[in-house]
């Protein structure tokens, strides 16, 4: 198997963690199935063999997996380890599996007991892939509303954006009530039986712009023409105050794939430098040490203090990690050279992944944080 990435750099995984069984699993699969495919995958579209594998390999269960005390790593180690890993590896499988996070989260903190029942087994095995469509919900006027009816909840509305569309079985959509309550529900991910007569019922994948950056993750705006959700499907409900007040301090921190990134681009300009020059393997050093140490940052804060603790601190290291994914990647296009700007050139694809990382779950807070780095740069 080839080395984990970032090997040779201060991002590479430590040795305890890379002999992990959880980890190794994930790292053959990445190495031997995902890394040999990962430039046809980003033009083509993220494979449901390819996410099968990863479920033979056991990253679905990784909410639940308990590594062995012998062997010194924490669950959280494993877990950001496996998503780093994926995220270097092949960014657009990496982005449909951890939408699959989104229900058995929500699953494992419902009230509906029944519901948990019926559905972690399928989703921590991998045997059911799932997705998720609720960041809409922070807006002031969310998209996709909910009503009561007569068999449980009627939805209604577009969810803008829905990874995964096409090779996932089951999703956990959010809509908001009349009393402005957020109402999470598991629904299947079949699409509506066609309009018919009439306008049809179901969930639909309607016409939107194509993505220029991880295009290869399935991701279509789904309209939700008047879908009935019985009270089984129900997750939870709660005043959408607090909802997006949790989902705005989760997204202060900054998240694994970010390192993921860093890992694959410094390994991409130690292997130019022999070609485009010795200043691009001091550069990937030095990107690999400032990775490494806002890494360490990002996750004491987020392991050793409350979720509502140091915030400003916690954007501040996203940025400044989301900076130095931009800068990395920018340094490995310029070692390219012109082959960068052709679809399948991987020092492209991680310009644009880079693009992606700066919006993908952006809160406002963030974006200020963004624009003020950028301006002590100028």
């Amino acid at each position: 198997m080839r080395g984990l990435p970032g090997d040779g750099t201060q991002l590479g995984t430590p040795a305890g963690l890379a002999a992990d069984p959880l980890v190794e699993a994930v790292a053959h699969v990445a190495s031997a199935v995902l890394r040999p495919e990962a430039e046809r995958t980003a033009v083509e579209g993220v494979s449901r063999a390819h996410l099968d594998e990863l479920a033979r390999s056991g990253a679905h269960g990784i909410l639940g997996y308990e590594p062995s005390p012998a062997g010194g790593c924490t669950r959280k180690q494993v877990v950001r380890e496996v998503h780093e890993i994926l995220a270097a590896v092949d960014p657009s499988t990496w982005f449909v599996y951890t939408q699959h996070f989104g229900l058995v989260k929500a699953l494992s903190k419902s009230p509906n007991a029944a519901l948990r029942e019926r559905w972690l087994p399928d989703l921590a095995s991998g045997a059911k892939q799932a997705t998720a469509g609720f960041a809409y919900l922070r807006h002031p006027q969310p998209p996709v509303s909910a009503e009561p009816c007569e068999e449980g909840w009627r939805l209604r509305g577009r969810v803008p954006w829905m990874t995964g569309w096409g090779i996932t079985d089951v999703a956990v959509l959010g809509a908001v009530t009349a009393d402005d309550r957020a109402l999470f529900v598991r629904v299947d991910c079949a699409p509506g039986p066609g309009p018919g007569p009439g306008p049809g019922r179901g969930l639909f994948a309607v016409e939107s712009p194509p993505l220029w950056a991880m295009g290869a993750t399935h991701t279509a705006a789904v309209e939700l023409r008047d879908v009935v959700v019985p009270p089984d499907d129900v997750i939870s409900s709660g005043p959408r105050s607090e909802w997006a007040r949790s989902y705005d301090l989760e997204n202060a921190n900054t998240n694994p794939a970010v390192f993921g990134h860093l890992r694959a681009a410094v390994d991409l300009l130690l292997a130019a430098a022999p070609r485009a020059g010795a200043a691009y393997e001091d550069l990937a050093h030095r990107l690999a040490q400032e990775g490494a140490r806002l890494r360490t940052e990002a996750y004491v804060l987020r392991d050793e203090l409350a979720p509502e603790e140091e915030v400003p601190a916690r954007i501040e290291n996203r940025a400044a990690a989301l900076d130095l994914g931009v800068r990395a990647a920018t340094a490995c296009v310029a070692a390219t050279g012109g082959r960068a700007v052709q679809y399948g050139n991987t020092a492209g694809r991680l310009a644009r992944e880079a693009m992606f990382h700066l919006i993908q779950a952006q809160t406002p807070q963030l974006r200020e944080a963004t624009a003020e780095m950028t301006l002590r740069r100028i």
